[in-house]
C-alpha cells in the first residue's frame, strides 16, 4: 500500500497564497476619521442679528475620542481683499470628556476653509469624501 502525502488528498490547495477555496475575501471599508460642513445663516437675535454669518463645523476622531469643531464668524471678523475673514472663533470640544478649547482662526469666505495657525490645524469642507479636519498635509 502506497502512502501519499500530497496536499490534494488532504483537501488543501497547492497554492499557498490562494487558500480560500475560490471565495474572495471582502475587505472592510476604512472608517472615516474626519469630516466638515459649511453653512451660511442669519441670526434673528443677539449681537449679530440680521447680519449674514458663516459657520464651518467639523469632527475628528483622535485616540478613539470624537472631537467636535465649530468655527463661526464674529463681529470682530473682517473680510480681507483676498476673501478671507480674520478673527474667526474656533471651539474644539471633546465629546467624551466635555472639555473645550478656544482658538482664533481665519476662514475663506467662498469655500468655508478654516485655518488655525496656532495649532497647525485646517478644516476643509470642500475636500474629497465629505471634508477634512486635521493637521496641515504637506505634499
Amino acid at each position: 500500500m502506497a502512502y501519499n502525502n500530497s496536499y490534494q488528498n488532504r483537501g488543501y490547495s497547492n497554492n499557498r497564497y490562494n487558500n480560500n477555496n475560490g471565495y474572495q475575501r471582502q475587505q472592510k471599508p476604512k472608517a472615516k476619521k474626519s469630516g466638515a460642513k459649511f453653512t451660511k445663516y442669519t441670526p434673528q437675535s443677539g449681537a449679530n442679528a440680521g447680519q449674514e454669518q458663516y459657520l464651518t463645523t467639523g469632527w475628528k476622531v483622535s485616540n478613539r475620542e470624537l472631537i467636535s469643531i465649530k468655527a463661526v464668524t464674529t463681529s470682530k471678523s473682517q473680510l480681507s481683499e483676498k476673501g478671507w475673514f480674520g478673527s474667526v472663533a474656533v471651539t474644539f470640544t471633546n465629546t467624551k470628556t466635555g472639555s473645550q478649547a478656544f482658538h482664533w482662526g481665519t476662514m475663506q469666505k467662498s469655500t468655508g476653509k478654516v485655518v488655525v495657525d496656532s495649532m497647525a490645524f485646517v478644516i476643509n469642507p470642500k475636500a474629497k469624501n465629505g471634508g477634512y479636519a486635521g493637521t496641515f498635509l504637506s505634499k
